[in-house]
């Protein structure tokens, strides 16, 4: 007698159309960002092909933790501390061929490409091209950051000039984004807004008791005005001149704070900076994994200051907005004309410009206009989210190319 199992018919392939995101990483931004799309667009089948080894990679995901978006990962691909080596470009460019024979068993209707300049992510575009397989580009590129000169400023022309031609769509965070692929060619008509976003329903959530937790073990003490800096401790987030900045104007606002949210290799340093008298009104809080644990600092800090001097996005100061924070940040930022508008949440300066810095953290943390500007910050921010939506940014990119039916 056949056993039952033997006449249960075989799982059906999903029928659905296949979109392929390639990454070189899953952040918790990006988890977020794709989630909606698979949520959103049910009409595709998403699958996620991660370039760097998962294992190796910053962010660290349990059982759970991570919403199921089809990830296909190489558990011999390489780590991002490998970046610049020999050993990297073999690899990633291996990386490249795997994915390839994966597109291949399973041919996608459209593949979108996070960056080209990486090794395996240029040979998906050229197997892409060379198939005739639509495909899109999507990058936090930031016309601030691109400041190449000389033959290596001749080689990116012609090859982002070749992207822009070529690719279905660029898919971008935002007007800086759209402003640098302009720059090589590419029209407004051709550019779709798909910004890589925090979770904004974990943010708008308030835990009481995690709150006065965060705040016993940190001394948060009620009725104190701070400013926060979240961030790696790294240069280009000048969290120096922010110490810099808070010290000289900390006589003018005794009741005001600095808290540091993050960690890197410039912590011991940037803890020596801080003169000895303010050093009870310096708080270092340490590096979090946990998304709810950083919002606690949010929710009871009234500015971000982030006067970083390279950013190509910086979802950081889009959170923060969210929160409801006023926001003093630098001109170079990625994310900054979406959400933080000088003179209504935020006081936008030049990067190194010290003076301006401080001055900015006496204006916008002045009793008369702090809790306007961070009253605004949640206005601006549900104003960003409306505009540039990345979901129906996604599908206006696919419906142009005609991939999707425009009555989606």
């Amino acid at each position: 007698m056949t056993p039952p199992e033997a006449l249960a018919p075989p799982t059906p392939r999903d029928p659905r159309p296949h979109l392929a995101f390639v990454v070189n990483s899953l952040t918790p931004y990006r988890i977020q960002s794709l989630g909606r799309v698979k949520n959103e667009l049910p009409q595709f089948r998403l699958k996620t092909y991660v370039t760097w080894n998962m294992k190796r990679n910053l962010w660290v995901y349990g059982d759970g933790n991570m919403p199921d978006l089809g990830v296909v990962a190489f558990p011999d691909a390489i780590a991002e501390s490998q970046i610049g080596t020999p050993d990297y470009y073999i690899g990633d460019w291996r990386t490249g061929d795997k994915i390839i024979k994966q597109l291949e068993a399973d041919p996608p209707k459209v593949v979108v490409i996070a960056g080209y300049g990486y090794p395996s992510m240029a040979r998906v575009i050229r197997w892409c091209h060379a198939k005739r397989v639509p495909w899109l580009i999507w990058g936090d590129s930031n016309i601030h950051s691109d400041n190449i000169s000389g033959l290596r400023r001749v080689l990116k022309k012609l090859v982002v000039g070749w992207i822009v031609r070529n690719a279905g769509a660029m898919l971008v965070c935002g007007e800086n984004g759209i402003r640098y692929f302009e720059t090589y060619g590419a029209k407004r008509t051709k550019t779709f807004n798909f910004p890589v976003e925090p979770d904004y329903a974990l943010i708008s959530r308030v835990d009481p008791a995690l709150n006065a937790d965060i705040a016993a073990k940190f001394g948060l003490a009620p009725g104190r005005r701070r400013l926060l800096v979240c961030s790696r401790l790294v240069p280009v987030k000048a969290v120096d001149q922010s110490i810099d900045a808070f010290a000289s104007i900390a006589y003018k606002l005794p009741n005001l704070d600095l808290v540091i949210v993050g960690d890197g290799p410039l912590r011991d340093s940037l803890k020596n900076r801080v003169p000895s008298p303010l050093r009870s009104r310096v708080i270092f809080a340490g590096f979090f994994d946990k998304q709810e644990k950083v919002n606690a600092f949010y929710q009871q800090c009234d500015a971000l200051l982030h006067p970083a001097t390279w950013e190509p996005w910086g979802v950081v100061i889009l959170e923060a907005a969210a929160a409801g924070l006023a926001i003093i940040t630098t001109n170079v930022v990625g994310a900054q004309p979406e959400v933080a508008i000088d003179g209504r949440n935020a006081k936008v300066i030049r990067p190194n410009d010290r003076r301006a810095l401080a001055d900015s953290i006496v204006h916008v943390m002045n009793e008369s206009r702090i809790d306007q500007y961070k009253q605004q910050s949640k206005v601006v921010s549900d104003e960003f989210r409306v505009r540039c939506d990345l979901v129906k940014g996604l599908a206006g990119a696919l419906t142009s190319m005609g991939v999707m039916p425009s009555h989606h």
